[in-house]
């Protein structure tokens, strides 16, 4: 297990090297000037050539790429140093439309995105399983039609509509606040400014969850059904194993495999965010910060943002693979 790791890590850090290439020609290369766009009207031509010398972009391409990542580590590391603050460590990486500083910025996004993301996913995963499971086992039952009929409702329903409509109920009909990570123009202290935060985190998670909820469900539902129709389980219950036995050791473990890969997506998520929710329901998170920055063109916000999702992409593929092979034993990891 130990040698496996050692040589994914190593494969994980071959794998990085050549993402972070690739990422930075799509970004340093493509056609037009995002300085021109961002840089204030007021300033003249010689301003725009000073700024580019500034920041060397005009610097061969092999000189950039190393320019950047030697700035991008060095922030990394004050980031990640819990005794660095703002005031002992000059920032390397500074947005070129907000002029902050893209890793600091970036983990204070990511502390407001978090919150979400987790409820999110604990709602999906927590319920989409025992639901799935409870249709399949009852499969052609006036439940099992009925969890199908509430699944497809909900996948066909745009989430951007339903969140319109639940912010509206709340706000409108019972005149309570929902927008934003907290209550605005209102100073709260002690426990009320707690349930006033976890109210705000709670209802925009809960909706964003519901197609996904709907859509997990399905796949649990299609993957159980598959597995159950194995003639290993056949040949279980032929054998007078209780019901319990069947279906929640022999078939359940084999139907989780494809959802234990799956879980190799939730890292990166937090980038990826949830950004129409974001943005209707005014969290200034992660992925609504990295959804405006390219369409500003700051470029040091998105190359920072493409190494780090992909840094957790792979991170979470290596755990998903531990994972299979402590759940399946039929895989060696050798």
């Amino acid at each position: 297990m130990l040698t496996y790791i050692l040589r994914r890590v190593f494969q994980m850090g071959l794998t990085l090297f050549i993402v972070s290439i690739i990422s930075f020609l799509i970004v340093a290369l493509a056609p037009g000037d995002p300085l021109a766009s961002q840089l204030d009207p007021k300033k003249t031509d010689a301003d725009l050539e000073r700024r580019r010398d500034e920041i060397g972009y005009d610097d061969p391409v092999v000189k950039k790429y190393l320019d950047f990542y030697g700035k991008f580590f060095s922030d990394l590391w004050a980031v990640a140093t819990p005794s660095t603050s703002e005031g002992d460590h000059t920032w390397k990486l500074t947005s070129e439309t907000s002029k902050e500083s893209v890793l600091p910025t970036m983990w204070r996004k990511a502390k407001v995105t978090l919150p979400l993301i987790i409820i999110d996913t604990l709602v999906i995963w927590s319920l989409s399983f025992p639901i799935g499971i409870y249709s399949a086992l009852r499969r052609n039952t006036f439940k099992d039609r009925a969890i199908t009929v509430i699944s497809y409702t909900l996948i066909a329903f745009p989430g951007f509509w339903i969140s319109i409509l639940i912010i509206g109920f709340f706000t409108k009909t019972l005149g309570i606040p929902i927008v934003s990570p907290e209550t605005i123009g209102v100073e709260l202290e002690g426990p009320r400014e707690f349930f006033d935060r976890t109210w705000h985190v709670a209802i925009p998670a809960m909706v964003a969850s519901l197609t996904g909820v709907a859509t997990l469900t399905r796949y649990v539902k299609g993957q159980m059904l598959e597995v159950m129709d194995h003639d290993y389980i056949r040949t279980a219950k032929a054998k007078g194993l209780d019901r319990d036995t069947v279906y929640y050791k022999h078939a359940l473990r084999p139907a989780a495999l494809p959802f234990i890969t799956m879980l190799a997506g939730l890292l990166p998520s937090v980038f990826g965010g949830s950004v129409v929710f974001e943005a209707i329901f005014g969290w200034p998170g992660l992925g609504r910060w990295v959804f405006e920055a390219v369409f500003t063109r700051d470029i040091y916000i998105v190359m920072a943002s493409l190494f780090v999702g992909s840094a957790l992409t792979l991170i979470g593929i290596l755990i998903s693979d531990i994972m299979l092979s402590v759940v399946d034993p039929r895989v060696r990891l050798s």
